[in-house]
């Protein structure tokens, strides 16, 4: 069985997609649903430290996020250089400060070194929505051109949330089946 590690944004584990495509997944993959610290008020040193705490550093590592937590999985195989071969499956990307969301900018304030994650990726896949009305699409195309990743770019989705209508997810789990496929 392959192993993923899901990374929600200011949810929780439990919300929107993420128990859907847990469920979906098995029995070929596990995805393990972390459970970010104070999701609803983060802060960039926990997160840091918790996912140093949880995610391994092996080779082949695959990640899932959403939001906020596309940026978190960034940085962290920015602060691993020992990761090589590393998938990711970003859904609803961005990597500059949110209008609405000023609680976030510590998160984007230091720029990501695009040109030190990049060469460690194995595949890499964002999925953004032209109506994202909290991340703008056109950031999740910058960071999807910056990483050399496959880029969708959905019509319709908002940001992917259970408010958008998305309790179920398909088009995540085909794009994870994918980054796992040799």
């Amino acid at each position: 069985m392959k192993e993923t590690y899901l990374i929600h944004g200011t949810s929780t584990r439990d919300d929107d997609w993420f128990p859907w495509l847990e469920e979906a997944a098995k029995p070929e993959i596990k995805v393990n649903r972390l459970a970010m610290p104070e999701a609803f008020a983060p802060h960039l040193a926990d997160w840091q430290q918790f996912l140093d705490q949880q995610l391994p550093t092996d080779p082949g590592l695959t990640l899932v996020a959403h939001s906020l937590g596309c940026i978190s999985a960034i940085k962290f195989v920015q602060r691993h250089p020992e990761l090589e071969n590393v998938n990711l499956v970003l859904v609803a990307p961005f990597d500059r400060p949110l209008p609405n969301s000023p609680m976030l900018d510590e998160f984007v304030k230091e720029p990501v070194g695009y040109h030190q994650v990049a060469p460690r990726l194995h595949k890499a896949v964002v999925i953004t929505a032209k109506n994202d009305w909290i991340a703008p699409f056109e950031n999740a195309e910058q960071i999807a051109q910056r990483l050399g990743a496959k880029l969708i770019v959905n019509k319709m989705g908002g940001h992917y949330l259970a408010g958008d209508g998305f309790t179920e997810f398909p088009q995540v789990l085909d794009e994870l089946k994918w980054t796992l496929a040799d």
